[in-house]
């Protein structure tokens, strides 16, 4: 019974290489850094960032003036003589603590936006390595080499308009399918 098994696998292999012998190699180009630049998918992931950003950087940036004008009264007030040391002392510790809370909120925001921009590249990275998987599939081709891998092809094997209209149509459909949400306020 396994000596039938095995024959049975010879033959199959066998007759997949009698049809790959038949069908020419096709090979395919794709212009990774394209794809992620111009992708719609990769514009709604900025737009989200932006989204998601937006009210933290305008906070640090009303944070960021309330110190440069509380750095400019003390001083303008220290600079005039009228400032009684101990205020001025209490002035110069207060800005220093503000100065500090802000270096470590800018940090932590800076921080959080590298997070959340790799979060959202990894995963577009994901979803166009998919999308080059199924057009590959669809047009039968048997290699596709990223466009930093070769020296010089043909555009006719650049596959990378047919991959962007994919991510496109997988991006409309998506669309479709996901209800639009206002926010309630």
């Amino acid at each position: 019974m396994c000596g039938l098994l095995l024959l049975m696998g010879q033959q199959s292999v066998v007759i997949a290489a009698d049809e790959a012998e038949q069908r020419p190699v096709r090979i395919a180009i794709v212009n990774m850094a394209g794809l992620l630049e111009n992708a719609p998918q990769s514009k709604a992931a900025d737009a989200q960032l932006k989204l998601d950003f937006v009210p933290r950087e305008r906070r640090l940036e009303a944070d960021q003036k309330a110190i440069r004008q509380l750095e400019d009264e003390l001083s303008t007030s220290i600079q005039s003589g009228v400032l009684p040391d101990l205020e001025k002392v209490e002035g110069q510790r207060k800005l220093r603590d503000l100065q500090r809370t802000y270096a470590r909120e800018m940090e932590d925001f800076r921080e959080a936006v590298r997070l959340a921009r790799d979060t959202a590249i990894g995963a577009l990275q994901a979803e166009i390595v998919q999308a080059i998987v199924e057009v590959r599939e669809r047009e039968k081709i048997d290699l596709v080499l990223r466009e930093s891998n070769y020296i010089v092809a043909s555009d006719r094997i650049d596959m990378t308009a047919q991959v962007m209209q994919h991510l496109e149509q997988k991006f409309q459909a998506k669309a479709a399918a996901t209800p639009a949400t206002g926010k309630q306020e």
